[in-house]
């Protein structure tokens, strides 16, 4: 059931588990982080078969239908949550694209496609590498101790920030998911679209010129023309305002060095990552992460500040 905080008169609509039996999923009205731990299992998610075991995550929501066929020594975390608990403006009836939001909510709205928009190839379902499961592990550890111990007024605070890491890495892997169906795009796609997709995908990677025309087999200058005719921009330009874009979203949400966040979004010197945010953006990381809510959405322009 829902936490109530013991610091203020009020409910936090989250729950964790430290020893869930996945036999009760999905949770009503809660997106749902499952961390497998141990074992392995079969289960039907949206009248689909799959084998899952361990080290494995599932994300899930009141959308889904699941149920589990068989377990084996399984053993699993579970972190529910309400969509607003990662901002406040969000909810399950604001989640599709159709629906207008602020643009600098449209990226967390994003990350909660994970969630919410399962289909025949994908359902929710992420096998972690040995690396990605002791990080994930360690985040999912701390958030059920907070949620348990409500150390102080912040508790609810620091339990989004670590929430949000996880969220990002989850993502991290769900967007490297999408890159291996690019090649099976028609050949009526747009190359623009092509390539901003592949960009979205591998903007942590080296990505040249030289990629992209390939990629779609088009050269430089026509590839460009089409960028500005749908971007504005050139492809090299589009890749850096992605980057940054990112790189504004982890500055607000996460603790992450600046030096880390440079090199998680493709930035091989901290100082051309510094000096790139700090010219297109109008602000430098460090100034702008003191007060993350005090100005616009990056969206190739400078961002402005709030009134």
């Amino acid at each position: 059931m829902p936490q109530k905080d013991r610091h203020k008169d009020r409910i936090i609509p989250i729950e964790f588990d430290f020893f869930d039996e996945i036999e009760h999923l999905p949770v009503n009205d809660r997106c749902s982080i499952v961390l497998i731990t141990c074992g392995n299992a079969t289960i039907k998610i949206n009248g689909h078969f799959q084998n899952i075991s361990s080290p494995c995550v599932l994300c899930i929501s009141k959308y889904d239908s699941f149920s589990l066929i068989s377990k084996d020594n399984l053993s699993a975390k579970s972190f529910h949550f309400d969509p607003w608990y990662i901002k406040a403006c969000l909810n399950f009836d604001n989640l599709e694209d159709d629906i207008e939001i602020d643009e600098q909510h449209v990226y967390n709205r994003h990350m909660l496609y994970m969630f919410t928009k399962h289909h025949d190839n994908f359902q929710g379902i992420f096998h972690l590498t040995p690396q990605q499961y002791i990080h994930i592990n360690e985040l999912m550890l701390m958030i059920g101790a907070e949620t348990h111990s409500q150390s102080d007024g912040f508790w609810t605070c620091r339990i989004r920030r670590m929430l949000l890491q996880v969220i990002n890495c989850i993502y991290d892997i769900y967007v490297d998911q999408r890159k291996l169906r690019f090649f099976e795009q028609s050949e009526s796609t747009n190359p623009a679209t092509v390539c901003a997709d592949y960009i979205q995908a591998n903007y942590t990677k080296e990505i040249m010129l030289n990629d992209l025309c390939e990629l779609v087999n088009v050269n430089r200058t026509s590839l460009n023309r089409q960028f500005r005719q749908q971007f504005n921009c050139t492809c090299m330009e589009y890749l850096i305002n992605y980057r940054l874009k990112i790189a504004q979203e982890l500055l607000s949400n996460t603790n992450m060095k600046i030096s880390e966040i440079a090199e998680s979004c493709g930035f091989k010197y901290d100082s051309y990552f510094i000096r790139q945010f700090s010219e297109k953006l109008g602000i430098s990381p460090a100034a702008y992460r003191k007060n993350p809510l005090g100005y616009t959405s990056f969206d190739g322009r400078p961002i402005k500040k709030m009134s």
